[in-house]
Formats: C-alpha cells, structure tokens, sequence
C-alpha cells in the first residue's frame, strides 16, 4: 500500500518511505528510505521482548530459517536484497516467499542499541553498513562477548566522520552528532532532490551534550530553507507527561551521599553500555576512597570506549576486575570465555570480597546476583539501580531482584534518569525545527504530538508514504 503524503508531490522522484518498526512501539527502528533507485535502511533493531508479539523467551522463530517466521509477522523487510542469498531463495522456493527484487545500497546505524541494530546478524555480510567509530566498537563488542553473531570482520563498514557528507547511491547523508545514553549517537539529513528526510535516532537534552541535541535541530530549521523537510523523530517518552529527570551531576552527587553513609559492600548494577554512568560510579568511588570493581565484559567495553574518552581511560586504570565463580567452579581457564581468561590470576574473587567488603564497590549484572550467596553480605549492604537489568517495575525480573534485595536485608537505591527527551523537550524541539512534515515513531503514545506541525502523519506498519 502507498499512501501520497497530503500536500506533497509524489512521481518518480519523490521520496518512499516504509516502516518496519518503531510504528507505535518503542523499538524495532528500522525504516526503508526509497529514492530514484537508491536504497537505504535507517537502523535495523530488533523489538523489544523477542523480536515480535509472536514470540517470547520460550517460544522463538525457527533457528534454521528466523527470517521466514519474522517476515510471516511483518518484522522484517521482504527484500531479497537484505537476505544472504542462499536464505533468500530458499524461502521463495520452499515457502513461496514474495521478495521484492533490488539491492540495499546501505544501512546507516544511529547507534548501539540493540534495538536499533539486533537485526544485523540476519541481514546479509555483504550489505554495506554506516555507522560512528564508537557504534563500530559496540557492535566488535558484542561480537567478542557472543551476545550477537555479528560477523563485524566480514562487512564492508563507512565509518563517518562527523558533520561530513557522504553520497550512497543518489542521496546525500550528512551525519550529525546528538546526545543519547551511549557514545557515537547519531542522526541524519538525508538529501534526496528537493526532500531532506531527517532522522533522529534517539537523544535527550539532559545529558552531557544538550548543545549538540540543539545543534541539531538548528540545522533541521535551516534545512526547509532550501528542500521539503520530513521529520522523523523518536517519542519514547510521549504520553508520559512527567519531566522528572535527574542530570548525570545530580546522579553523581546522590551516589556519593548514599556511598559515603555505607558501612560496608556497595553494589552497583548499570547498563553496559553507558559510561557516562560508568565514570558516575568511578569518580564517586574516587571520592570515597573505594575501589571500583568491574566483570570482564564491563572492563572490556569501557577499555573500548576509553579510545574516545579520556578522562574514562585514566579513571579506569583505578578499576580492579571481578570473577564469578562458573562451569567447575574451581576459576579453570575453560570455564571462561576467552575475554575473560586473561583476569584468571588478578581478578578480584567473593573471598576477597566477602574479606573486605567496606573497600569496594562492586558492579553485579542481575544474571551474576547468585554470588551474593558466597559473598554473604551483612545488613545495610547498598544496592544502587542504575539503568541495568531489570529496566523497571514492568519487568518480570524486578520482582526476582526485591526478593534478593529483601532476603539478603539490603538498603536499595534507584538512582538513574532516562535516556530520551522528555514530552515537554521533543515538542519544543519538534516546533523549533518546523518541518514541513512531522512523523513522530519509536513511541506508544505518538498522537501526543498531534496539532503542533500542520502536517503530522500517524504512521501504520508496512505501509509505504510518498513524499
């Protein structure tokens, strides 16, 4: 279905438009752009909770052919183009599969997270991709710890170079910096004739960077001087209402209280991939005299990230590194990952812990809390929840960890803030950009935005639109 975006002029150079994910979800981006045979894919995640409302952790798509079960439920584009080749006849010939016929010229990736990229391991090695130096390494990152098969060392990758325009195909992209709860966030101007498709990834203006955030949708405003505006901009936070938010400072300083007023072991549990709350945590062990203690992958991102920061190379020179206890566990060199194995004989371990457990602060991922069996805490133990795993009350695992919580008799902490713009901040945003049209994605609660720009599509999944 093609749907002409009311007030613009389809034809043959217009601008397509069809989206994948992110239609009334938060997650799942990705969106295919189509002008005058050129192809791209802004991002390609995968949604939250398994991919599909068909799946669930104990109910998964077909492990020899997932592309099949994720396109039957309209999750994955049907372009042969995307599929490593083999894959792609097969289910045209075995399933009947209607593929449309055409190569993807690019998939430009905003950032690292999961579900702006968890579908890279179905797309085919030879798609060329377009990301930031610092998503480059999250994606090495996940190939390296096992959690994806990426295939990073097989795909043709343009890094870009910040505020630099690169042509693909017979569009123009210019990649803008923009701040987010990860290095590398990116957005873009897509240029096509006199359409400029802009994309916002994710962002906030809380952050470390709001000037870049601002920056950004400058240009946007100057871009309508000269070209059709299409704004797609994510709503994660849409329909919330509440601006409540705290600013990497302010979590700072409430960490040092709550650290500083601890009698003994303090556990810290934030996502992997934001070291903004990372350098939180270790400058607030640096003030209180503690030593920060990191598992392998932790200290594996953060060196990978260091190449870009830093102040965040010199704090973790202080960071020890912890190992769980596995496989025998008796600490043996095959019990671990190959990441691992090389902390084998200087990793911290429960003993030393459990032996000095006022000297440290110690990140523990939700699937490692089983070492607090060893460990044994003492009462007032300080558990801070920071952005890890469970995200948030709505998670089944959240009641797993009060149990932990409750049971081992800890004083518990959610000190963290979101990583995306409140309602308040994207229409202020949105309106200062004046775009010629409006489509706000990456959002339950899109409509929130309704009235503001004359011009605001409500978006339905699969369905193309010509600009």
């Amino acid at each position: 279905m093609v749907v002409l975006v009311p007030g613009l002029h389809g034809g043959s150079m217009s601008v397509k438009l069809t989206f994948y994910g992110a239609v009334n979800e938060i997650g799942g981006s990705k969106t295919l752009l189509q002008y005058n045979s050129t192809n791209l894919f802004l991002d390609f995640g995968k949604d939250f909770f398994g991919g599909t409302d068909h799946f669930s952790d104990r109910l998964r798509p077909a492990a020899y052919l997932q592309i099949r079960d994720y396109l039957r439920f309209g999750n994955l584009p049907p372009m042969a183009g995307l599929y490593p080749p083999a894959q792609a006849q097969f289910l045209q010939q075995e399933f009947g599969a209607t593929l449309d016929t055409g190569k993807v010229d690019g998939i430009l990736l905003s950032h690292g997270h999961i579900d702006h990229f968890g579908f890279l391991p179905l797309v085919d090695v030879n798609v060329p991709l377009y990301m930031s130096a610092e998503t480059l390494e999250v994606l090495r990152f996940f190939d390296e710890t096992g959690e994806f098969d990426l295939r990073m060392d097989q795909r043709p990758v343009t890094v870009f170079e910040h505020d630099k325009v690169i042509h693909i195909g017979n569009c123009e992209v210019l990649p803008v910096r923009s701040d987010h709860d990860i290095l590398g966030i990116l957005g873009f101007i897509v240029r096509c004739g006199v359409t400029s498709i802009i994309y916002t990834g994710d962002y906030r203006l809380h952050g470390k960077h709001p000037e870049r955030v601002r920056t950004f949708f400058e240009l946007m405003r100057q871009e309508k001087q000269h070209a059709r505006t299409v704004l797609l901009t994510e709503g994660t936070r849409l329909g919330f209402g509440s601006i409540d938010q705290l600013t990497e400072g302010e979590i700072q300083e409430l960490a040092t209280r709550v650290v500083g007023t601890a009698p003994g072991l303090v556990l810290t549990n934030y996502y992997i991939l934001d070291t903004d709350r990372l350098k939180v945590f270790l400058r607030v062990a640096e003030k209180t005299g503690r030593t920060m203690v990191l598992q392998p992958q932790h200290m594996l991102m953060a060196r990978k990230f260091a190449r870009f920061d830093s102040e965040l190379e010199r704090l973790i020179r202080n960071a020890e590194v912890y190992l769980v206890r596995r496989g025998s566990g008796k600490y043996l060199a095959p019990d671990y990952r190959l990441f691992e194995q090389e902390y084998l004989v200087t990793a911290l371990r429960a003993t030393d812990i459990a032996a000095e457990p006022g000297k440290y602060m110690l990140q523990l991922d939700f699937s490692d809390l089983g070492e607090l069996v060893e460990i044994n805490p003492v009462p007032h133990t300080v558990f801070i929840q920071s952005g890890g795993e469970p995200l948030g009350q709505y998670d089944p695992n959240y009641t797993v960890l009060m149990k932990w919580v409750k049971d081992f008799r800890m004083d518990f902490y959610r000190i963290a803030t979101p990583g995306h713009a409140s309602e308040l901040d994207i229409r202020d945003l949105v309106m200062r950009a004046d775009p010629s049209v409006l489509v706000p994605m990456h959002s339950k609660a899109p409509e929130a935005l309704n009235g503001y720009i004359k011009d605001t599509i409500a978006l339905k999944k699969g369905v193309t639109y010509e600009f």
